[in-house]
């Protein structure tokens, strides 16, 4: 029994076109981080890797420029990396 307004023959779903959004830059200068991260202050994160070095999680070098993996350097923060930046050992 074929019930009314359904057909017999199978239908084909076509999804429409959907713009493929642009990947999202997993490396960041210094302005863009504190754009992204309204908690850190670039004073701040330049004083950090003076007294710790470059050697802190999410940080890389390109030439001479400086680059963060944001996901990186927040995690590194969190646990515990820049807990004591500066003053007694």
């Amino acid at each position: 029994m074929i019930r009314p307004n359904h057909t017999t023959e199978p239908t084909t779903y076509t999804p429409a076109a959907q713009p493929v959004p642009a990947p999202q830059p997993t490396l960041s200068t210094l302005e863009q981080l504190i754009e992204q991260e309204p908690a850190l202050t670039a004073g701040g994160v330049r004083h950090l890797l003076f007294t710790k070095g470059h050697d802190l999680p999410g940080v890389y070098r390109f030439g001479r420029k400086l680059l963060f993996n944001r996901a990186e350097f927040v995690g590194g923060i969190m646990a515990g990396h820049a807990a004591k930046i500066a003053g007694v050992k």
